[in-house]
């Protein structure tokens, strides 16, 4: 890599995986966001246990607090207790400052990360910039300055959501009550955090006919799900020929993504988890549940009443989640649509991948397939140790509603089939190691890769294998 110094002359500085101590640099950062996270999730979990948090004044069990904190932080949106009923506005509050802070921190961790190394003084060439692409992007200070944006973007968002929401809540209840309902509300839908305080375990099924709320709602989780690298392109290109080839990308497998959910719940609900919506309403409740299906894990109907094939196709869709840089979770839309790519190239016989007139390096296809590959074998255990724990200690749900729920919790969704406030004790910290790795582990999975990235300066001679 080439780094000019001056209009002179060159160096070529090799990467901090190439130098000694590079690697052990990277690791020491990966390991400082996790336990910082944990951190996080400790503190959350010690205040959700206290007895003046609760609607009751009774302490909370420590398992299901540290249930809620991590689906909190993880912005995953599975609950043990009913957020409404259980929790005081103390408690109510706990759950949003963790929501929030997690989805900054996801977001714009990696600029926060970037700033305080240039504090330290201690940065490589290598950790002064952002991964994009597999191309070094960002220098430090514009890291520092997206980190800014960002968060104004996000407090901009949700203070219009509240406005929204609150022109709807101040009519069907006291002004303080639909103020704080607004709130929190916004809060859960931009970060994808799942959340509600409707009641009940009833997420917004009260609102499946309002028009209203199931616009604004459908807007931010949205905004949310791109993130704000997409919508900023959007907003400063306008035109489709000037946009990234990676907003491009992200758009349209967003778009594929919102009619294949779209069409399925429509076809196999219509008489089914739909049929108590007014005929003219369930077109809006299938799209809702399509946008909200691969991260929000808002819901304006009884996921408990879906069909097992709804179910299938929407844990596939979970998997898939929302944009790099936003709070939502699975392998990331741009990952899909790099091996989708990937595999039209190569039916199509072509030599290497092509997006939009732009070949696509083979080392990116690579790290996506690796992506997928370590995502789906996370989601394969944890299906497998919640089945175990529920057959030996619990109620035996269903299969097809624990590769559900083992889903919404790796891929930080928050949809539920309503087993999870039964599940028993180890039931519970399955679903809590699942939304913890879940949250971290295709970040630390990038991280690793590109910690681990270098120049061959040789070829070997090539071989090969039969395959199909």
């Amino acid at each position: 890599m080439r780094r000019r110094l001056n209009a002179r002359r060159e160096i070529e500085l090799p990467l901090p995986s190439e130098r000694p101590g590079g690697q052990r640099h990277t690791e020491f950062h990966a390991k400082a966001f996790v336990a910082a996270v944990a951190a996080i999730v400790s503190v959350g979990a010690l205040l959700l246990t206290l007895p003046f948090v609760t609607r009751s004044g009774n302490a909370t069990d420590l398992v299901d607090a540290l249930f809620i904190s991590v689906s909190a932080v993880s912005v995953t949106g599975l609950v043990t207790v009913d957020t409404a009923t259980h929790w005081n506005f103390g408690g109510q509050l706990v759950i949003l400052v963790l929501m929030q802070i997690g989805g900054i921190s996801f977001t714009v961790g990696a600029g926060i990360a970037l700033r305080l190394l240039s504090l330290s003084g201690r940065q490589s060439l290598r950790n002064a910039m952002m991964m994009l692409d597999g191309e070094l992007t960002l220098p430090l200070h514009e890291a520092a300055s997206l980190t800014r944006r960002v968060i104004r973007f996000t407090f901009i968002v949700e203070g219009l959501g509240v406005l929204a929401l609150f022109i709807h809540f101040m009519g069907d209840e006291p002004i303080h009550m639909a103020f704080w309902r607004s709130v929190f509300t916004s809060v859960s839908a931009f970060n994808n955090g799942g959340f509600d305080i409707q009641g009940d375990f009833r997420s917004f099924t009260a609102f499946s006919g309002s028009v209203w709320i199931n616009l604004v709602l459908m807007v931010l989780i949205t905004l949310g799900t791109i993130s704000y690298i997409v919508v900023a392109d959007v907003i400063e290109m306008r035109h489709w020929r000037s946009m990234s080839p990676y907003t491009k990308l992200v758009l349209v497998v967003h778009g594929a993504l919102i009619g294949i959910g779209f069409a399925t719940f429509l076809g196999a609900e219509w008489n089914g988890a739909l049929s108590h919506m007014p005929e003219v309403d369930r077109p809006m409740g299938a799209l809702f549940q399509s946008i909200s299906s691969r991260s929000a894990g808002i819901s304006t109907v009884d996921f408990g009443e879906v069909s097992t094939f709804s179910d299938f196709v929407y844990v596939a869709l979970m998997g898939v989640g929302g944009a790099s840089g936003s709070p939502a979770g699975g392998v990331r839309i741009a990952t899909i649509g790099v091996i989708a790519v990937a595999v039209a190239s190569i039916v199509r016989g072509s030599s290497e991948p092509e997006l939009f007139h732009r070949s696509l390096p083979v080392e990116v296809v690579l790290r996506a397939m690796v992506v997928i590959v370590v995502f789906f074998c996370g989601h394969f255990i944890a299906a497998a140790a919640l089945s175990g724990t529920e057959h030996l200690y619990g109620t035996q749900p269903a299969f097809i509603d624990v590769l559900f729920e083992s889903m919404s919790a790796i891929a930080t969704v928050g949809f539920s089939t309503g087993i999870t406030p039964d599940l028993s004790s180890q039931g519970k910290l399955v679903l809590v190691i699942s939304m913890f790795v879940g949250r971290l582990g295709p970040l630390l999975t990038v991280y690793a890769l590109q910690a681990r990235h270098y120049e061959k300066r040789y070829r070997l001679p090539k071989t090969t294998f039969h395959i199909g």
